[in-house]
């Protein structure tokens, strides 16, 4: 596949698995988790991505490259945009739980 074509499938999977009426309703560099996705949307999308592209990638590469582009990049096999920078410490300090992992790990 192209990397249009590529791109145009990633889309169309988010769009048929977050159910927009179109691919285009889809932006292309918004996170998976914060365009309305969640963890068992995700597997749904590993799915529909398997099937669109007969491509089999990690679970862990989709939430690593969580947006539509890093995702058509991936499965293309090039060069792949670094991953957004939402780990689990970033997740953890949007939370408020940094401070307490701070304050137990000061504790020993």
């Amino acid at each position: 596949m192209s990397e249009d074509e590529l791109l145009l499938a990633v889309r169309a999977a988010w769009a048929d698995v977050l159910d927009e009426d179109s691919a285009e309703a889809v932006p292309l560099d918004t996170n998976f988790l914060e365009a309305g996705g969640n963890s068992l949307l995700l597997v749904m999308l590993w799915e529909q991505l398997h099937e669109a592209t007969g491509q089999v990638v990690k679970m862990s590469d989709l939430f690593a490259h969580a947006t539509v582009r890093a995702q058509a990049a991936l499965l293309g096999g090039g060069a792949t945009p670094e991953p957004a920078e939402t780990g689990a410490t970033e997740r953890g300090r949007l939370l408020g739980r940094s401070r307490r992992a701070s304050a137990v790990a000061g504790a020993e």
